[in-house]
């Protein structure tokens, strides 16, 4: 192995080192996770979509921290987040257990409200000041996207 060979690997494992340990260039690092905050409105599927071309899916809120760091930097604004339950159950949109995950919805919430007339009920959550609402997946808000560090971009 020449003197360039050596040179040239070094190269190649700091990058990898880089993108292991960085999250991409507009993407906010907490925990382990890289988060991306949209600037625009789009539906609850069009969101996702978004997140999964970026290989991220919309963000799922593990804990009380997590919940913090991402209501910190959003403020009052309704923002998506990955947990909806248009199937009847409610669903992390990464498979992460409902029942046993932690959860901050608003008080009363989540009540499938019908009487917004836009046909149907609330099947998608979104963050609000003062916890979690469920509301209508077509309504276009703000959203997070979360990717495992190394992962996103």
């Amino acid at each position: 192995g020449s003197l360039q060979e050596t040179t040239t690997s070094l190269k190649a494992e700091v990058e990898n080192h880089k993108r292991d340990t960085c999250c991409p260039v507009n993407w906010l690092e907490f925990e382990g996770s890289c988060y991306w905050f949209s600037r625009s409105g789009e539906t609850w599927p069009e969101a996702e979509k978004h997140c999964r071309l970026e290989n991220a899916h919309l963000v799922v809120v593990n804990s009380r921290e997590e919940e913090n760091f991402v209501q910190e930097h959003i403020g009052s604004l309704q923002v998506w987040m990955g947990l909806s339950d248009a199937e009847g159950a409610w669903k992390w949109v990464d498979g992460t257990d409902y029942a046993t995950n932690f959860k901050n919805w608003r008080p009363g919430q989540p009540d499938d409200w019908h009487g917004h007339g836009l046909g149907g009920g609330e099947d998608c959550a979104h963050f609000h000041p003062d916890g979690w609402n469920d509301d209508v997946c077509q309504r276009p808000y703000r959203w997070v996207c979360e990717a495992r560090l190394g992962v996103a971009g």
